[in-house]
C-alpha cells in the first residue's frame, strides 16, 4: 500500500494557510507557554497561573517536553494538510528535531558568545541566541522531514527555506519592537514580551513555508510512484 495519498488539485494558499495556523497553535505557542502565563499572570494575577509558572521555573526540561507532546498534534494535522498517511514519522522526526536543536550548541549561543564577548548588548546577545535556537530547530525539522521521505533535495530544501524564514520573521519582530521601545535588557518584561509574539510570528512564517513545501515532495513522490508503476 502507498504511504502518499491521493491529492486534490493544487491549493496551496489554502496548505500555506492551514500549515501556519496548526505551526502557531501547536508548536509557537506551547515553545513560549511560560511566557504567556507570566504576562497573563502580570495582568490577572491568577493563583493558578502562578502556580503553573513556578512548577515550569522548577523543572526547565518540562517545556520542552510539553513542545514535543504539542508537535505530535503538529505531526497529525501536517500529515492530514500534506497527504501523507504515515504521519507518525513526521511525529517521530518532529520530536528528535526540537530534542537535537535544544541540546546541540546552536541553543547556547548566548553563552558562547559570553565566553568571547562579554561586553556584547543585551539585546545583541538575546537576538543571537534566538536566531541560533529558532534556526536551529527549524532547519533540523526540514531535514528529518526530506528524510522521511528518502530525498536529500527534499531535506536541504525545506530545512534551508524554513530555518531562513523562521529567523527573517524572528528579526522582524525583534525589530518591530525595538521601534516601539521594547527592547530585550530594559527591563519591564521586554524579553517576555518580544520572545512569546516572535515564537508565534517565526511559527507562522516558518510552518507556512514548510506545509507548502513538504506537500510539494509529497505530491512530487507520489507521481514518480505513479510514473513507476505504469512503466512496469
Amino acid at each position: 500500500m502507498s504511504t502518499l495519498e491521493a491529492q486534490n488539485p493544487r491549493d496551496y494558499f489554502r496548505v500555506a494557510l492551514q500549515s501556519a495556523l496548526a505551526a502557531a497553535f501547536c508548536l509557537g505557542l506551547p515553545a513560549g507557554l511560560l511566557l504567556w502565563l507570566i504576562l497573563f499572570q502580570r495582568l490577572y494575577h491568577f493563583v493558578v497561573f502562578q502556580a503553573l509558572i513556578d512548577f515550569l521555573h522548577g523543572h526547565g526540561l518540562y517545556s520542552i517536553y510539553i513542545l514535543v507532546v504539542s508537535s505530535i498534534v503538529w505531526s497529525y494535522l501536517l500529515g492530514r494538510i500534506s497527504g501523507y498517511r504515515p504521519w507518525g514519522w513526521i511525529a517521530v522526526a518532529s520530536a528528535l528535531s526540537i530534542l537535537a536543536a535544544w541540546f546541540s550548541p546552536l541553543a547556547n549561543i548566548d553563552g558562547i558568545l559570553y565566553a568571547y564577548q562579554p561586553a556584547l548588548p543585551v539585546h545583541l546577545s538575546y537576538a543571537a541566541s534566538m536566531v541560533g535556537l529558532i534556526g536551529g530547530v527549524t532547519l533540523f525539522v526540514g531535514l528529518a522531514y526530506g528524510f522521511i521521505l528518502y530525498n536529500i533535495k527534499a531535506a536541504l530544501t525545506i530545512g534551508l527555506t524554513t530555518s531562513f524564514v523562521s529567523v527573517l520573521a524572528l528579526l522582524l519582530t525583534i525589530l518591530l519592537f525595538d521601534s516601539l521601545g521594547i527592547r530585550v535588557g530594559t527591563g519591564n518584561l521586554a524579553m517576555v514580551r518580544v520572545t512569546a509574539v516572535a515564537l508565534i510570528t517565526s511559527a507562522l512564517a516558518g510552518g507556512a513555508l514548510l506545509g507548502v513545501g513538504f506537500r510539494w515532495f509529497v505530491e512530487e513522490a507520489r507521481r514518480h510512484s505513479s510514473q513507476n508503476i505504469e512503466n512496469k
